[in-house]
């Protein structure tokens, strides 16, 4: 009987829950009276329609079972875990050969990087490694993600012109380092041959310094040629440009404007003007701020809006422009116009910049043209927004400056301007160039850039490891409040950004081996990264434990005193989270809680706490504390 009601159990948060609630759904079959072969049932489906779901599910089975100290083959579905394991990988191949086939680029890349982590997942278990596909090997390698950026480059140029291929192949090798130096692996690219034709990196390499060449972009030509001589110039090292670079650098930069029409202002009818700055990193597009053009795109906005760039050497006229897309997570925009600067400024492929640098702003402060403007970078590593992070610059900035270029004390790009606080002095964020080139290429696409993301909430821990907050997978909810992460894919860095960044290359859908610790024993699973709801929580408040989100929040484990499924009552705190809310107001490990509130404010985008708690560190004295927090989550990876 006992067995009964685990089986039942895992066929409810296996059969029903994955399948309708997952990152992909799949066709209902009827329910059987074996809830054993209704799950391997459900699995085999997704084995033929969807078989990176299919491993991402069977996992989550295998890893159930090594948990328990039980043999994979004994799960709830017993040896047929094991045969939809091998179906699921010969699929994989078929639909890659197929994506070849069809120049599918996205797909193939995608089922790259989900083949690497496969490989990476069942190199654990004997078991699981000898039914892999010998495809494998070739579909999942490094030298095969290499093969697939040059493609895929090659598309963005034929398509979009230098600029868009050039970034694409900087962001694909910025996000895996690793892959510049197989350029004269020779023997990893004749194993690809079974599955892909292939070119020597070297020619590739060559062609885009010649491409470089002719678009003036010394930067890339020294860095490709370096490349294609299979010479490392060093992470830091790019060319510099000529002593008057600043007359350069302002003949690039162009005023945003954005007319809105009229607004009512003290009762009366005011012009209705947004101003920015943008500049041109190749004939006729500017990059500039998500916020200057939102009025634009922005579906909920239901005024008038147009807008027009002014040329720095000839201010008096506005010349119409037009958004080709956006991030706004990144707050940037691509904008297009009939209207040439004289001088442009390409995207850095490998510069990165310090604190304590000095650093040059070129802008329009309130309309004003072509003003210039100095200062330092006083941090690197600002998480102020809720994808990647910030410079914090002590450059003077105002209205206007929204878009402008930051430079060096030498020249070479390093960011753009895109916030400040008003009531500071001097203290203001630029975006750095690396995150720059990461969400360039999305901007091509003629949409809004999404970024997609594996669901889990991190805290910053005390120096080490992040710390898993929540699990916002309401399907496979396998990680808890308190596990330390430890790795993803191959590595993994030790910050919320950092991560951001190395996710930010891999495909969507793709799927992601993550690992962490929980009382010193490995928690492993392959995590589909396909969550496209940016920062906010509140489509995860929708669909898992509001409990979950309620630590997640708060920075805590929390374990719940009163039997109910409901949020509310009373709770013992397990666990806190250095440098997160909990820790902030003073909560410690063993304290007891009461929440009498805990709801979302949609219209104001805030979840409110209320709650009375008696902690050790206020001396057991009973405080009634109120929290509001934004529905946006800059800790989501």
């Amino acid at each position: 009987m006992k067995k009964s009601h685990s089986v039942l159990a895992l066929f409810v948060s296996l059969g029903i829950f994955i399948m309708l609630n997952g990152c992909v759904s799949s066709p209902e079959t009827p329910s059987s009276v074996d809830p054993s072969q209704a799950v391997a049932g459900r699995i085999g489906q997704l084995a033929e329609t969807d078989p990176e779901q299919s491993i991402a599910i069977l996992s989550d089975v295998f890893e159930i079972q090594r948990e328990k100290g039980e043999p994979l083959g004994n799960s709830v579905i017993g040896e047929q875990a094991l045969a939809l394991f091998r179906t699921s990988a010969d699929n994989i191949v078929t639909l890659f050969k197929k994506a070849i086939q069809e120049n599918d680029l996205i797909a193939a890349r995608r089922l790259s990087f989900s083949v690497s982590s496969i490989i990476r997942y069942a190199s654990l278990y004997d078991s699981l490694e000898k039914m892999l596909p010998r495809e494998f090997s070739a579909i999942g390698a490094p030298a095969m993600r290499l093969q697939l950026a040059f493609l895929e480059a090659e598309e963005k140029f034929q398509k979009h012109g230098y600029v868009a291929g050039k970034t694409s192949l900087s962001a694909a090798l910025m996000a895996e380092p690793g892959l510049s130096s197989l350029s004269a692996a020779t023997n990893s690219i004749e194993n690809l041959k079974s599955v892909i034709n292939t070119k020597e990196p070297l020619s590739y390499y060559r062609s885009w310094a010649e491409r470089a060449k002719e678009n003036q972009d010394s930067d890339a030509e020294a860095w490709f040629s370096a490349l294609a001589s299979n010479k490392d110039l060093g992470s830091n090292s790019v060319h510099v440009p000529s002593d008057d670079w600043l007359s350069g650098a302002v003949a690039s930069v162009v005023t945003v404007y954005v007319d809105r029409g009229f607004k009512i202002q003290s009762g009366y009818s005011v012009p209705d003007r947004v101003l920015g700055t943008a500049f041109q990193i190749s004939k006729g597009l500017y990059l500039t701020n998500y916020h200057v053009i939102q009025s634009e795109v922005d579906p909920t906005y239901k005024g008038y809006s147009r807008i027009s760039i002014r040329p720095s050497e000839n201010p008096q006229i506005k010349v119409p422009a037009k958004v080709i897309g956006w991030d706004e997570e990144m707050d940037l925009a691509l904008i297009r116009s009939e209207e040439t600067a004289q001088g442009t400024i390409f995207l850095p492929a490998t510069m990165q910049f310090q604190a304590g640098d000095r650093v040059f702003a070129v802008g329009s402060p309130v309309g004003l043209e072509n003003s210039v403007t100095a200062g330092v970078v006083s941090s690197l590593s600002r998480k102020i927004i809720s994808y990647g992070e910030a410079a914090q610059i002590d450059v003077p900035v105002n209205e206007g400056n929204s878009g402008s270029p930051l430079f060096s004390a030498n020249g070479v790009l390093v960011g753009m301007v895109f916030a400040g606080l008003p009531s500071f002095q001097n203290i203001n964020f630029a975006l750095p160039a690396q995150w720059l080139v990461a969400s360039l290429p999305a901007l091509f696409d003629g949409k809004a850039a999404i970024h997609a993301r594996l669901g889990l909430m991190l805290g910053k821990g005390s120096g080490q490891n992040p710390l898993v907050l929540a699990d916002l997978d309401s399907s496979l909810s396998a990680f808890r409040a308190g596990d330390v992460l430890t790795m993803i894919n191959d590595g993994l860095s030790k910050d919320i950004a950092s991560i951001q960044l190395q996710l930010a290359a891999i495909p969507k859908d793709a799927l992601c081996y993550v690992e962490a610790q929980r009382n010193f024993q490995p928690i492993r699973r392959l995590r589909r990264i396909c969550f496209t709801d940016d920062a906010s929580l509140i489509p995860a408040w929708d669909s898992i434990q509001k409990n979950t989100i309620l630590e997640g929040l708060l920075g805590a484990k929390l374990t719940q005193l009163e039997n109910s499924n409901k949020v509310g009552g009373l709770y013992s705190v397990q666990w806190v989270c250095p440098a997160e809310a909990a820790d902030e107001i003073g909560l410690s490990e063993n304290d007891t809680i009461k929440i009498n509130k805990f709801q979302l404010d949609r219209k104001n985008k805030m979840f409110i706490l209320e709650f009375s708690a008696k902690s050790r560190l206020s001396g057991y004295f009973e405080r009634t504390i109120r929290l509001e927090f934004s529905s946006d989550s800059a800790t989501i990876i």
